[in-house]
């Protein structure tokens, strides 16, 4: 398993926002590409989604090579302690 991470060149070396919350959404994705995924790679992606002067707005973005979300749950999975598929608890966890 390869992961791989590209920061964007014009994303700005530090920014102020709530790092505590970032951090949190990124293990957690992370986290979750790598349960279930069994071969190939991850790849965590930042790219500058809109600037203007004083702002900044960052695109995040992870994928991988896993087993997927059916398009009808996609919806339902950023929904509070929502899962696409609840079966697969059992067997990852």
């Amino acid at each position: 398993l390869e992961l791989v991470c590209d920061i964007a060149a014009d994303v700005p070396a530090s920014v102020v926002g709530d790092a505590h919350r970032i951090r949190q959404v990124v293990v957690n994705l992370v986290g979750n590409a790598i349960k279930f995924t069994d071969k190939g790679e991850i790849l965590i992606s930042v790219a500058v989604e809109q600037r203007t002067d004083t702002d900044v707005r960052l695109h995040f973005r992870v994928s991988d090579t896993g087993i997927g979300i059916p398009a009808d749950k996609f919806d339902d999975i950023f929904e509070a302690f929502e899962q696409a598929d609840r079966s697969t608890t059992r067997k990852f966890g």
